[in-house]
């Protein structure tokens, strides 16, 4: 009896083995680190929030440079935004990757305060902590009881009284057998939120909530070539008319930005800082006076991703032109005259070890003559593998006419920008 018993102990143990694999990446949220690109005091940085499983504890934080001049200063703030508690540190930007640590009290929404060069960004974000499930209670609880009772057989059974053993060891694979069966289960079964999540959603942000109006504007209201200028973005709730402070991260950035002239010639792919919500602020100059033209790519909680394009005015006399540099290795397109919605393939020659940013391996943006079209796609290799032929990018030019591209990627010695043109035609040749 008492080894039949043992047999459906050995067994559910084995049950219990078997099904531990998938229960380990149950929750793959908590945990996972946080990447938000900013342009700041004219250096491209990656902000990242490192995940923590242990709160009060140390929270990591650090910058990846991918183009700067020299050593960056950056003072950080941190606060709790449930209890108004605030910890200060320091850290500094430069080649490679940098960290420091803060002290970290309380979980849910926080704000992340940086200043370095006379420029501030607020970042919000969550801080979430798995708190466990019943089901792992029950799971753990299972298995301690049964482990109590097994030894409780075994000694019984020592004292030469069996049938109390046989009760207490079939008590001890019930144990196990129960635990198991949750394991197996567990990734079916409803789970509660994180510590730290935020409220569930109302029916009305379940069915999506409205596109943001945007008013985008200079200071000062006509910049003079030549001289520094702040770009600013107001974004507003299309139905109420309130500030937007919902801005979900969107290919490692609460917003994407490219500023261009309207020849072309200038060109900044840029991440604007989140200075009050609903604001977002950059710091830019202009080498030539004329017509800009703004873009700026986002995605709202609960919607879709969104475009806001815009336009301002530099004055002043230009300075000395600036030629737009082809690096070595430039686009090659093929076919070398695309048609109009049909996808061509753009291969750019790095010109050096091509180093992930923005999560990708390369970006294509494209804009055409006039302006009143834009696209963003990113290079089309697996995982972010750059083939033999260098970077890929496969696209598709809605209509006939002549676009201006620009190819970006980074190396360790900063970000490459490949500008280009391309001549699309209507009709297929014959």
């Amino acid at each position: 009896m008492i080894r039949a018993l043992c047999l459906v102990l050995g067994l559910s143990a084995v049950l219990l083995l078997a099904g531990a694999g998938p229960a380990a990446a149950h929750n793959v949220v908590v945990g996972a680190d946080l990447r938000i690109a900013q342009t700041i005091a004219g250096a491209e940085l990656t902000l990242v929030i490192k995940g923590t499983e242990q709160v009060p504890g140390p929270l990591r934080i650090g910058v990846e440079t991918y183009q700067a001049a020299g050593e960056l200063p950056i003072a950080l703030e941190l606060r709790s935004v449930a209890d108004g508690r605030t910890v200060t540190g320091r850290l500094t930007a430069g080649p490679g990757d940098r960290y420091t640590r803060l002290r970290l009290e309380t979980t849910g929404p926080h704000e992340l305060t940086l200043r370095a060069g006379g420029e501030v960004a607020v970042v919000p974000f969550r801080v979430l902590v798995d708190r466990g499930s019943m089901w792992e209670l029950l799971i753990y609880g299972g298995l301690f009881a049964a482990g109590v009772v097994l030894v409780g057989g075994l000694l019984t059974g020592a004292l030469s009284r069996p049938g109390r053993a046989a009760l207490l060891v079939a008590g001890a694979a019930a144990g196990v057998t129960v635990a198991a069966m949750m394991v197996i289960l567990e990734p079916q079964l409803p789970t509660g939120p994180p510590d730290g999540a935020a409220p569930t959603a109302t029916d009305q942000q379940q069915a999506g909530r409205p596109y943001v109006q945007g008013r985008v504007t200079t200071l000062p209201e006509r910049p003079a070539a030549g001289e520094e200028f702040t770009l600013r973005i107001d974004l507003l709730d299309g139905s109420t008319g309130s500030p937007v402070d919902d801005l979900t991260v969107h290919h490692e950035a609460l917003a994407h930005v490219v500023v261009t002239s309207e020849d072309g010639r200038y060109f900044r792919h840029v991440h604007s800082l989140r200075t009050a919500p609903g604001r977002l602020e950059i710091r830019l100059r202009a080498d030539r006076a004329g017509r800009y033209r703004t873009y700026t790519e986002f995605e709202r909680e609960d919607s879709g991703g969104q475009l806001i394009s815009a336009g301002f005015t530099v004055g002043g006399e230009a300075a000395s032109p600036e030629t737009a540099e082809v690096r070595s290795g430039a686009a090659v397109t093929r076919p070398a005259v695309p048609v109009a919605g049909r996808a061509a393939t753009i291969e750019v020659r790095p010109t050096g070890a091509v180093r992930p940013w923005l999560g990708m391996a390369g970006h294509l943006i494209v804009r055409s003559a006039d302006g009143e079209f834009f696209g963003h796609v990113h290079e089309m290799s697996p995982a972010g593998q750059v083939s033999a032929q260098g970077l890929r990018f496969t696209y598709a030019f809605p209509t006939a006419g002549r676009y201006l591209a620009w190819a970006q990627y980074a190396t360790s010695g900063g970000i490459v920008t490949v500008p280009f043109t391309v001549e699309v035609t209507g009709e297929s040749a014959r």
